[in-house]
């Protein structure tokens, strides 16, 4: 069997000169013997990480494994009943069953299992092709070993990596089920697997939909998966709440107990700066506790202040019960506002004797303390309110325009119906051309420019009066026209579109219409490419001459 490179990772308290197995794997307590096991007495580990194999890969070993032969013994260890596990060799094990042996070459070893654990990590990390998440899944078995006992500090200086690194790997076996399977078959990267693993499972889902975009492409509408940078700006937008701006104390461990102090929570960006070193401003990352805790300083607020006014940031109608909505309060900004700069022409710079506490109750601002004046009697913040009387004769006007406009369609909609009733066929020129001058006004403007050269109602061509001249062409001409050419032009509008590209199929308008008439399509078409050779011909030829004329010069000489 050839010798693998030997991996850093040993047992905490193990020396250097630890005796090995022939595969670089850590001894286990009594080495076996070497023998060939029928593949009906083993099975596979259920703790090995290795949870993916390719299928491709396998066929192949298993044809190698046909004609030559397992030459790598599997590691394994008994189980009782002639039964054996598979502790190391997962893929030689699938590819000899593929293979169909008979039996595999196997060291049997005596293996406790964290004995067995440990090896399988060893070798998972040994491989060059393995999956982070089965990675994290063998940093994860190690850490969760009972004897001997791992540390993320000991993982990481046993294995060559930092503790950042380990720390990421152990967070994605934090991932919910659709975004891991999603990872595993490489649907995402692993900086994508990375962000969406730290954030609590709750908002993992929303994460993972965000980190895709639909694209209409060749192939139709897809899903797109979006850079890494961008999904990081999305979930610090969207999902990371910044704690300078919350309104409770973060200090206070008693304002939610269960959840304790932000301080010293690790779900925390600042906490865990190990984890988080992407996110510049101290973040929460939990948005269900955030906001409990929000809810928890609003009740404990309103509790111990009973006369504290609860507000909205929205306009309300003055439900009963409800908060104060924005129409009916001033927020004061007595120390100059968020610009700090004092306006003394603001009416909201200034004190008053109606003042008083509010505390916001919805929106981004919930929980947030502020001073208000909610007296519509106020001259200094209520100065310029409409008086009650304004405020009637203004519903009673808005109340009578919105009947006159009900009044006016509806007088319209029966003139309308008034007038089909009188509509006889066929059509009098009349009809013919409101009907004509609309189809034209629907065509885009350089359908209607094509339109008027095609009548040749523009001369040369002037961005700024080909407007003006198509507009009074064509009034012109369908004020003379009578209601045959009528006829004709309405034609065209209908077909114009279709004379700059064919539709596939039975759907092409033009040549239903061109059967209809039973005009012959082919000789048209022959008849164009007859004047085109021509042209082409032609083209050459007088290309030709003057190199002609040029060699008999030439030669003359």
């Amino acid at each position: 069997m050839q010798r693998t490179e030997k991996c850093a990772l040993m047992r905490p308290g193990a020396s250097i000169q630890q005796p090995e197995g022939t595969d670089g794997m850590p001894h286990a307590e009594k080495s076996g013997e070497y023998r060939n096991i029928p593949l009906t007495q083993l099975h596979e580990s259920t703790t090995n990480p290795r949870k993916r194999f390719k299928e491709e890969t396998l066929k192949e070993l298993a044809a190698s494994f046909a004609t030559q032969g397992v030459l790598a013994p599997l590691v394994v260890r008994p189980t009782g009943d002639e039964q054996f596990e598979v502790v190391a060799g997962a893929r030689r094990f699938r590819a000899a069953k593929l293979a169909r042996l008979e039996s595999v070459p196997a060291r049997i070893v005596e293996l406790t299992d964290a004995a067995a654990i440990e090896t399988q990590v060893v070798e998972n990390l040994q491989r060059e092709d393995i999956h982070p998440l089965e990675e994290a899944l063998g940093f994860r078995s190690l850490l969760e070993l009972g004897d001997p006992k791992y540390t993320v500090g000991e993982i990481a200086a046993r294995s060559g990596k930092s503790e950042a690194y380990v720390l990421g790997r152990l967070k994605l076996t934090e991932l919910i089920e659709p975004v891991a399977e999603a990872f595993m078959s490489d649907k995402i990267t692993i900086g994508h697997a990375l962000l969406i693993a730290k954030l609590p499972p709750q908002n993992q889902q929303e994460a993972f939909n965000a980190a895709f975009r639909q694209m209409w492409t060749s192939e139709g509408d897809q899903s797109v998966l979006i850079p890494v940078k961008e999904l990081a700006a999305w979930i610090q937008s969207n999902i990371l709440l910044e704690l300078e701006a919350a309104p409770f104390d973060k200090q206070d461990e008693t304002l939610l107990p269960q959840a304790g102090a932000c301080a010293n929570c690790p779900k925390r960006t600042g906490f865990n700066t190990l984890l988080f070193s992407e996110v510049r401003k101290d973040s929460c990352t939990d948005p269900q506790c955030f906001r409990a805790k929000v809810d928890a300083h609003v009740a404990k607020t309103i509790e111990s202040k009973p006369k504290t006014l609860q507000i909205s940031s929205a306009w309300t109608n003055g439900r009963e019960n409800g908060p104060i909505g924005r129409n009916a309060y001033v927020e004061l900004q007595l120390n100059g506002g968020r610009s700090g700069k004092k306006t003394a022409s603001n009416p909201a710079q200034k004190p008053c004797r109606s003042m008083t506490e509010a505390i916001f109750v919805d929106s981004g601002r919930r929980g947030q303390m502020v001073k208000v004046c909610t007296d519509l009697s106020c001259k200094i913040h209520h100065g310029d309110r409409p008086s009650p009387e304004q405020l009637q004769r203004e519903r009673v006007a808005e109340r009578k325009r919105i009947e006159a406009q009900r009044a006016e369609v509806t007088t319209r909609h029966r003139v309308l119906a008034a007038v089909l009733a009188k509509i006889e066929a066929p059509l009098k020129k009349a009809e013919l051309q409101v009907i004509t001058w609309r189809m034209l006004e629907k065509l885009e403007h350089q359908r209607r420019i094509a339109f008027a050269k095609r009548h040749k109602l523009l001369t040369g061509h002037n961005a700024e009066t080909d407007f003006q001249q198509v507009e009074v062409g064509l009034k012109k001409m369908l004020k003379e026209a009578e209601e045959e050419e009528l006829c004709r032009l309405l034609m065209e509008c209908v077909l114009l579109e279709t004379a700059y590209s064919a539709t596939n199929g039975s759907d092409d308008r033009l040549l239903t219409i061109a059967r209809r008439y039973r005009i012959d399509v082919e000789r048209i078409a022959r008849s164009v490419r007859e004047d085109l050779a021509a042209k082409t011909k032609k083209a050459a030829n007088k290309a030709v001459k003057p190199r002609l004329q040029a060699a008999a010069a030439a030669a003359a000489d």
